[in-house]
């Protein structure tokens, strides 16, 4: 051990001489084992620095005649013999080269980096070679502000290369958002679905203004990467962009809000799974005897079945309905809300909801992962209507047939012994009547509970948000409020109430019949 130094001095010292070596060498493998030759020699027993400035002069010093050595291995495969009349220039070149290919790399870097004017400007010149006259022309600018363009270029890159520049969390740690949406046409959900870049940029930004430059350190990305993202982000009004930087436009709910509001909301949830738990014990063999198809599915199916309704009527069916929503306009002009959201990898129990009404009544989806494929995405007005009909009436003709089949393809009916029905519970309009009067006590209950949060989730929601956002995110708890049912799963889950759903139909999607 070194007398004198810290460990903490060392490792920090340890990364100094890596990326030290890996400018010298351009070789990561070299670099590595360079980096750890020099630390060796710093740190051999007997080695006593009085101070933290002698053991650094140490180690440069090491480093500088280690690397001499390696430069004379590279060197060493030339063949000439050395005499008094040959200069040995092989470690000044190998010097000299691996300096110029380190400042060509930074040079580059920092051409990266540029915003789009200057970066356009300064490839133009240097690389494809053409004139100030030239460059004018093709991107319709005067002379004198492509010469201002290229002299600020050059002195950005020149400070640039000078300094040693860190790159922000986002470009090796991502962020994964969700996009959550209440109103009429969406015309969101294209922007954000599967662009990590454009879940990351609105991310970078949705604490502090960025121009283009930070942006690019902030995500480890080009900015000739960024541009067509941005102009996208800013047209949808999910960036402001005032002069040459960017800020965030759209609510963004993170991993650290939604543990506080879940810290505060905990003992009313508790409460909330609890009342379930035992309203369904005590209905199961009720439940079972209405004779609907399905109503033979294994207890557990029916606990899920009982879980997902009463969580709709409580959330979706009264707290939306009875809670008066402020709703903002977007740019396009239509009210609703738009938020994204932090999510967690393979959330199991992160919820696919949606209804679709027909004249014979409507089918009711709750897609759980964790119970298998999400199938909402799947259900149209159409085949809604054909799923009603199946327990009374059989495809006739060859349409109807391959209707059949294709939803028995996609998980929506199933094929029992030749004859295709629906793959979730079906109920006629008594059956249907008789679970809603049942579940109507325990849904008012974690509704009046829910209303009762609002206003502590409200403030929470505006305390995370950026001060341009805070009136935005204090509107939105009714509808965050949601995500309260997947920890309420969670929690019935976890107690072993509830189980993943195997080898049954699918029971958190529920028909129910008006006829």
């Amino acid at each position: 051990m070194t007398a004198g130094i810290s460990d903490a001095q060392i490792e920090q010292m340890s990364k100094t001489m890596f990326r030290f070596c890996l400018s010298r060498t351009g070789s990561y493998h070299d670099a590595e084992d360079l980096a750890q030759e020099i630390l060796l020699a710093a740190c051999k027993d007997g080695n006593s620095f009085g101070n933290e400035k002698a053991f650094y002069a140490f180690v440069w010093k090491t480093a500088a005649n280690i690397l001499k050595s390696w430069y004379r291995r590279q060197a060493g495969q030339r063949t000439a013999e050395l005499n008094e009349k040959i200069v040995d220039r092989g470690l000044e070149e190998l010097e000299e080269a691996a300096h110029d290919k380190e400042q060509l790399r930074l040079i580059l870097r920092k051409l990266a980096g540029l915003s789009s004017d200057y970066r356009r400007v300064s490839v133009a010149y240097y690389i494809d070679g053409q004139s100030v006259r030239e460059i004018a022309g093709r991107f319709s600018l005067s002379e004198s502000m492509v010469k201002y363009l290229l002299f600020q270029s050059r002195k950005h890159i020149r400070e640039g290369i000078n300094m040693v520049e860190e790159y922000g969390k986002l470009s090796y740690d991502p962020v994964e958002l969700s996009l959550f949406f209440w109103g009429g046409r969406c015309r969101y959900y294209d922007i954000f679905r599967g662009n990590r870049l454009r879940q990351n940029i609105v991310m970078a930004c949705y604490y502090d203004r960025l121009t283009e430059e930070q942006l690019s350190l902030q995500l480890g990305v080009p900015t000739g990467y960024l541009e067509d993202d941005l102009k996208k982000l800013a047209e949808y009004d999910l960036l402001k962009k005032k002069g040459l930087t960017y800020q965030g436009n759209i609510v963004i709910v993170t991993k650290k809000e939604t543990d506080a509001i879940f810290r505060y909301s905990g003992e009313g949830l508790d409460k909330a799974a609890e009342g379930i738990r035992t309203f369904a014990d005590g209905y199961l063999d009720e439940l079972r005897g209405l004779g609907f198809h399905g109503s033979d599915m294994p207890a557990n199916s029916l606990k899920w079945m009982l879980v997902s309704l009463i969580l709709r009527r409580a959330y979706v069916e009264l707290l939306q309905q009875e809670v008066t929503l402020d709703w903002p306009t977007d740019i396009f002009g239509d009210r609703c809300f738009r938020f994204l959201m932090e999510t967690e990898e393979k959330n199991p129990y992160c919820m696919g909801i949606s209804g679709c009404d027909t004249e014979n009544g409507a089918v009711y989806m709750w897609d759980v992962p964790l119970n298998g494929e999400m199938l909402h995405p799947n259900l149209t007005p159409a085949r809604a209507g054909r799923l009603m009909s199946l327990t009374e009436i059989q495809p006739e003709t060859e349409n109807d047939r391959l209707v059949c089949a294709e939803m028995v393809e996609i998980g929506l009916a199933k094929n029992d012994g030749g004859k295709i029905l629906p793959n979730f519970p079906s109920l006629d309009a008594a059956q249907s009547a008789a679970v809603r009067e049942k579940i109507r006590p325990v849904a008012r209950d974690i509704c009046d509970g829910a209303k009762g949060r609002i206003d502590g989730i409200a403030r929470i929601m505006a305390e995370h948000a950026p001060e341009h956002l805070a009136d935005y995110a204090r509107r939105m708890p009714p509808l965050f409020q949601l995500n309260e049912a997947e920890t309420i799963m969670r929690i019935l889950c976890e107690d072993g109430w509830l189980l993943p759903v195997r080898d049954s139909m699918v029971p958190t999607t529920v028909i129910m019949r008006n006829k």
